[in-house]
């Protein structure tokens, strides 16, 4: 089982290792922009180990894909933070000339200077903690008068012209790909509601590159976000492209009501993964 355990992981390195001999710069010359993505993704996501930070030229060209929607979904608000993220790296690396600082800024001001003041100060959480493939202007309507939004390190919750913004768990969401977005009601009246999010990330441990998925199980209450549930899938290997969901996941979680006051979840995993969302006294 570890020999073949091994055999695997080395399978999955010299994948990566053929993948970024093909440089993202001539997948652009040719015209192969989802292949240029993937690899500016890699560059930009995922730098080596020994790299101080992403590389400035992938930043900008990330950017350009993004702001095109060529290759991947556009979007404005990621393009945006990823011209800022140039910026900063270009300033960070080198003793910046007149030219060069006005040719960075003029890359932002192309980038950021259309976007509405919200989407400029969304721009900001991207260049560190992006969440990509995050439908950033369609929130998910819970009741009539009652609805949330998801951004890149917050929610946003509107009940009965009641606004709330609320800080996301950083860890579970930093660098991720958003796979997922599932809103489900549970039980009679009132209804409880739940929201799955399933997102895709990858990291640098012992050597290796280990692509993890994380299953997140919201509960809205009120004007309130509780994260009540994690369950993690990990293996070897690079998160771009976006892998699959889980067949689990995939098939749908079952949730069934316990009286008022808890919710069971179950994934019909091998083995089954369950658990059950307590209701806090008072968090109605």
């Amino acid at each position: 089982m570890s020999r073949l355990l091994l055999t695997t992981v080395a399978l999955v390195l010299a994948t990566v290792s053929v993948a970024a001999t093909d440089s993202w710069s001539v997948a652009l010359k040719r015209g192969d922009y989802a292949e240029a993505a993937t690899l500016l993704q890699r560059a930009v996501f995922e730098p080596p180990q020994t790299a101080k930070g992403a590389d400035p030229v992938a930043l900008k060209e990330l950017a350009a894909l993004y702001a095109d929607g060529k290759g991947v979904a556009r979007d404005e608000v990621l393009a945006c933070g990823l011209a800022r993220a140039h910026a900063a790296a270009i300033a960070r690396g080198t003793r910046l000339t007149a030219a060069a600082s006005r040719a960075t800024q003029n890359l932002v001001e192309r980038y950021c200077g259309s976007l509405p003041p919200a989407d400029r100060a969304s721009a900001f959480a991207t260049m560190t903690c992006p969440r990509i493939g995050l439908d950033r202007h369609a929130p998910i309507e819970l009741e009539k008068g009652w609805s949330i939004q998801f951004n890149d390190r917050s929610a946003t919750i509107v009940r009965d012209g009641q606004v709330r913004d609320q800080a996301l768990p950083g860890d579970l969401v930093c660098r991720a790909q958003v796979l997922l977005l599932r809103h489900s009601r549970v039980g009679g009246k009132p209804a409880r509601h739940v929201i799955e999010q399933v997102t895709a990330q990858s990291a640098w441990r012992g050597g290796a590159l280990t692509r993890e998925i994380v299953w997140q199980l919201y509960e809205v209450r009120g004007l309130e976000l509780d994260l009540a549930a994690v369950q993690r899938w990990q293996e070897p290997g690079s998160a771009w492209p976006a892998p699959a969901l889980p067949d689990a996941i995939a098939r749908g979680v079952t949730f069934s009501a316990r009286g008022s006051d808890a919710i069971d979840y179950t994934i019909d995993d091998t083995p089954p993964r369950s658990g059950r969302i307590e209701l806090r006294a008072g968090n109605r």
